[in-house]
Formats: C-alpha cells, sequence, structure tokens
C-alpha cells in the first residue's frame, strides 16, 4: 500500500477533533456525575478525552457529542449522538493526578446493557466485535484491577494491519514489541491507530495471527511510539518463544 493510499484511507475516517462531548456515568441508581470535555482523538470504534475526576477501567461511560456522520453507526440525522463506551485506560495527565485524567474509551453503541441500569458499578470488559463495528462487552465477577503477569521482554516481527468493521485492511505497517504476554503486548510503532481501534496482529515466524484491540498509546522517556495491545480472541503462544528469552513479573 503506498503511502499517499494511506493518507487518503485514513483521511476517510479521522476527523479533526475540535469539538465537546458531555460524558455522564451512574455512581448509583438514583445518582450520577456530569462532564464536559474537548475530545482528543475519535474515530469508528474508539475515543480519548480529558476528564478531571478518575474512572474505573471497565466502566460504562454515556457520551454525547457532534460526532461527524461518516463516524457514526445510527442517528445519522440528529444533530448530537448519543453512544456508551467502555473505559480502556484512564491514566494521570503527566503523571499528576491534579491536573486531571487522559481517558480512552472503546465504543459499544447506542445501548447499555441491562446489567448496568440494574447495577451502574458493575465492571465489563471486551469479547470481540459485532457485525455493526462496535465492540461487544461481557460481565467480570470482580472490578478490573492490575494483577501479576508474565511479560516476555523480547523484540518480535509484527505485522500490523487496521481493519474496518468487515476485515479488510485500512492501513498497516511493520512493528517490533518490546514485551509480549499471553494476552497483549507493547510494540514500537508509527502506526496511528487509536485507542479503541481493531488491529490484526501477525508472527509469522510462529504462526500466530490475532484481532487486537489498542488499549493505549503513548510517547515513551525515549520519545519513541508504542501501542498496547490487547489479544481479544486468541493467545500469544508462549511456548514457542525462544529459550533464554528476558522475562519479568509486572504488575
Amino acid at each position: 500500500m503506498t503511502i499517499s493510499t494511506q493518507m487518503e484511507k485514513r483521511q476517510n475516517r479521522r476527523f479533526p477533533s475540535s469539538f465537546t462531548l458531555t460524558v455522564k456515568a451512574k455512581q448509583d441508581k438514583d445518582s450520577y456525575w456530569t462532564e464536559t470535555s474537548e475530545v482528543l482523538t475519535i474515530s469508528r470504534n474508539g475515543a480519548g478525552f480529558y476528564l478531571p475526576r478518575r474512572c474505573r477501567v471497565g466502566q460504562l461511560l454515556s457520551l454525547l457529542m457532534p460526532m461527524p456522520k461518516q463516524l457514526r453507526g445510527y442517528d445519522e440525522d440528529k444533530e448530537l449522538y448519543r453512544i456508551w463506551g467502555l473505559v480502556q485506560h484512564c491514566n494521570p495527565v503527566s503523571g499528576d493526578e491534579s491536573k486531571g485524567f487522559q481517558i480512552g474509551v472503546a465504543f459499544i453503541g447506542k445501548n447499555a446493557p441491562e446489567s448496568y441500569h440494574e447495577t451502574p458499578q458493575q465492571s465489563y470488559m471486551i469479547c470481540g466485535m459485532n457485525e455493526d463495528g462496535y465492540w461487544n462487552i461481557k460481565e467480570t465477577a470482580t472490578p478490573f484491577i492490575t494483577r501479576k503477569f508474565t511479560r516476555y521482554w523480547t523484540a518480535i516481527d509484527l505485522k500490523l494491519e487496521v481493519i474496518d468493521i468487515d476485515g479488510n485492511v485500512i492501513y498497516e505497517d511493520f512493528a517490533k514489541t518490546e514485551n509480549v504476554s499471553y494476552s497483549g503486548a507493547a510494540v514500537f510503532t508509527y502506526l496511528d491507530a487509536n485507542v479503541g481501534e481493531c488491529c490484526r496482529v501477525t508472527d509469522e515466524k510462529r504462526d500466530f495471527s490475532a484481532i487486537a484491540v489498542v488499549r493505549n498509546r503513548k510517547l515513551g522517556k525515549d520519545k519513541l511510539p508504542r501501542l498496547h495491545l490487547e489479544f481479544v480472541d486468541v493467545k500469544f503462544p508462549i511456548e514457542k518463544l525462544d529459550s533464554g528469552v528476558e522475562r519479568t513479573e509486572e504488575n
């Protein structure tokens, strides 16, 4: 795929984020909070924005905004677009909670599940994508917490493809892992993918291919851009890694 083709397709799916959104979330059945924020990034599958308050990973948020019609899956004739987003990450701005938080959400569609209305504090996790191009979610038994798991710090060459709801490749790039685990990877790449978007990850050497959701994107202290990916359909074959690879226990 040529650079000009990549740019053309990117322009068809990305829009200036110079508009505000209203974020609403229930605290319990009888109370809720509301905040307004400027959209930082927006795509068909998710969005990023700042909030002055912390949100839980796995929490559902109701979003109302003048979303570009080309990115909508319904209600194209309405001025404001309401969609539900599942919090994928919540990071203090510049590491300082007093400055607020950068939030990334994955879009799940027009309606929240019934369990949310019964139990607003219910936590959810992504479990694939539906035919409308939004993320399927399922209830988790407990709120999301960071647990210890083994990450393998090794450089693996990967092919990354950002795909649309029909599985067609929008644009692609090659990447190298910083680390990898059974459930995801941190990769060095200049691929312009937003939180909540969907990628196909391929490691030809280990005959591995998986759909992954972008959980976070950031610039490291080394000034290199990284994407943090979560595999949603299969697990990485750790047993196929070369022996002697460096590994560490992390939160």
